[in-house]
């Protein structure tokens, strides 16, 4: 299972600096008369970092469910309680969005629908709460070993 683990995250992070160096060679190519619509090599860099993180994420996701699943069976459910409060802290997180935390004016730039600014509140939530409880993890961790 560890060697699987293993492969898996090597080809995940060979995708992923895949993907960086696409949107890096995105920000080097585009100019800014091209507008929303990238030309020529910037198109391709745009298209292929985009299409390679939503590939990436969908695996990802897949993934990690896979192994959360088959680790869960053998570690007490750790796992699944962990997904579970990152599911609810992002149901709770979309109804403490009000939908104007970013303002319109981003949307509008980046040509992207104003109707889905809700959900990315939500999500912004969503990373501050977790990010929080990561960072109160692991000061519980070192003082409780420093108890121990």
């Amino acid at each position: 299972m560890k060697k699987e683990k293993r492969i898996v995250l090597i080809i995940a992070m060979v995708i992923a600096v895949l993907a960086s160096l696409a949107a890096i060679g995105y920000g080097l190519t585009k100019t800014d008369d091209m507008g929303f619509e990238p030309t020529g090599f910037a198109n391709v860099c745009w298209s292929f970092a985009y299409w390679t993180a939503v590939v990436l994420i969908i695996c990802s996701t897949i993934v990690g469910i896979v192994f959360l699943v088959k680790d869960a069976i053998s570690v007490k459910a750790r796992y699944l309680i962990i997904l579970g409060v990152t599911i609810v802290a992002f149901i709770v997180s979309y109804f403490v969005s009000s939908g104007t935390d970013i303002p319109q004016m981003v949307f509008e730039k980046s040509g992207a629908d104003y109707s889905s600014s809700k959900i990315v509140g939500a999500g912004l939530y969503t990373v501050y709460v977790l990010f929080f409880g990561v960072i109160l993890s692991i000061i519980y961790a070192e003082v409780a070993k420093r108890l121990k």
